[in-house]
């Protein structure tokens, strides 16, 4: 006999980053103080853009060479702001390096430290290119990462300008270069009309303490390179004020308690994790879980709601700093006891995950499938449900073309218990 469904409750399980404040930006020319001035190798900007946020950007040469004036005839010493003779696309200045090393083994690190941490972090970086087409005299290469303190993240990159000349650039994850094949690529003018050797740079919703631009030469450039420069444009970031990445948050029904689970992927002064449940009115704190306090890998937390009284309780975590500022993640609903077997996936249309809150009344192992519209399976997982409320989720499913999906979810005979329509956006 096919079991009834119901659909019934909705429990959230959540993924998402960390807490920001407004954007704001690094310009070279006014956040600086004193003002960055000509052939200077580092400077401090404070409070940048009224962030509370100090950053303090360096520029220094390995290997053998020197910074020479700013290419184009400006006569300035680089590194510099006011003498960069180059156009970086969205923003009015920029810092431009011009280094004239002795050996292709030599490089140029500009490192920007900030005094807390950053994040949606984003910025562009002109005139990777080399003399002419058929030019070995260098190839400009540029590979940038960050730091939390911990765990560095590599920052992922993309062509500003991919349709004029496909091929100038090459990119590989965290490293961009000029394409060294002979008669390929050559020297861009970075000005308003020319950006073929522009990259994209950015670290999405990371959280970030330090970035590093490493600038050198990629294979094949001559022994004793000539002189070449980029320009960095200004840096765009939000200030992290919770630095944690919680990645789930989930709860069901044992017997007569409720246990809630959660984890974190990341946690930089981390404090504590207040547990707080609303029965129908108000909510109240019920426990206190410490935290890790710094991590870089995934830590897994729980807490048990001893023999909690209400038809519907509501859960939600209070997740608390060494400064006490703290930040409330979404909610968990856990429905009445003793419910029947009930199906509920959201969001729908869906991009990137389905959410999915399943009741039921017993123990079970369940079978999750995730079906094309012409019924060829997609993705599949299985699921061990607990008797009561059980929330999850379904990731991976942003390669989905735009289209219509069925979520299936069957017991261990095959038995479908829940079927849903499901869209892609």
């Amino acid at each position: 006999m096919r079991k009834t469904l119901l659909i019934a409750g909705i429990a959230l399980l959540f993924l998402y980053g960390n807490v920001l404040n407004a954007q704001t930006s690094l310009n070279w020319a006014s956040s600086f103080s004193p003002s960055w001035s000509d052939g200077s190798t580092s400077g401090t900007a404070s409070n940048v853009g009224g962030s509370g946020i100090n950053c303090t950007a360096t520029a220094t040469i390995t290997g053998g060479g020197s910074f020479m004036q700013a290419l184009g005839g400006s006569g300035a010493q680089t590194p510099t702001v006011s003498g960069s003779t180059f156009t970086v696309p969205g923003t009015t200045n920029r810092l431009q390096v011009t280094p004239n090393y002795t050996s292709n083994a030599s490089y140029t690190d500009i490192v920007l430290t900030f005094t807390s941490l950053a994040t949606n972090i984003s910025f562009k970086i002109v005139d990777i290119d080399k003399s002419n087409a058929n030019s070995t005299t260098y190839f400009d290469q540029v590979t940038i990462a960050g730091s939390n303190g911990t765990t560095t993240y590599n920052a992922t990159l993309s062509k500003y300008d991919a349709v004029t000349d496909p091929n100038f650039l090459i990119i590989s994850g965290n490293i961009a270069h000029v394409n060294t094949t002979s008669g390929q690529a050559g020297n861009t003018a970075s000005d308003a009309a020319d950006q073929r050797g522009t990259v994209n740079v950015s670290f999405g919703t990371t959280s970030l303490t330090s970035i590093k631009i490493h600038y050198n030469n990629t294979a094949g450039a001559d022994a004793d390179p000539a002189s070449q420069a980029i320009a960095i444009g200004s840096v765009s970031f939000s200030a992290s004020t919770l630095p944690v990445s919680l990645t789930a948050f989930s709860g069901h029904r044992l017997l007569r308690d409720v246990l809630l689970d959660w984890t974190t992927q990341q946690e930089i002064n981390t404090a504590s994790f207040g547990i707080e449940r609303n029965s129908g009115s108000n909510w109240e704190t019920i426990g206190t879980v410490t935290a890790r306090g710094n991590s870089s890998s995934v830590s897994n937390y729980s807490f048990t709601d001893i023999n909690p009284q209400g038809s519907v309780l509501l859960y939600r975590l209070k997740q608390i700093d060494i400064d006490a500022n703290y930040k409330y993640s979404n909610i968990v609903r856990i429905a009445a006891k003793n419910t029947k077997t009930g199906i509920l996936s959201y969001p729908n249309p869906f991009t990137t995950l389905v959410n999915v809150s399943i009741n039921s009344s017993y123990n079970q192992p369940v079978e999750i499938i995730l079906y094309d519209a012409g019924g060829k399976t997609v993705q599949a997982e299985t699921k061990d449900l607990y008797a009561g409320s059980n929330n999850f989720t379904i990731t991976g499913l942003d390669k989905l073309t735009k289209a219509v999906y069925y979520l299936e979810v069957k017991d261990a005979s095959g038995e479908i218990l829940g079927r849903c329509k499901l869209m892609k956006e």
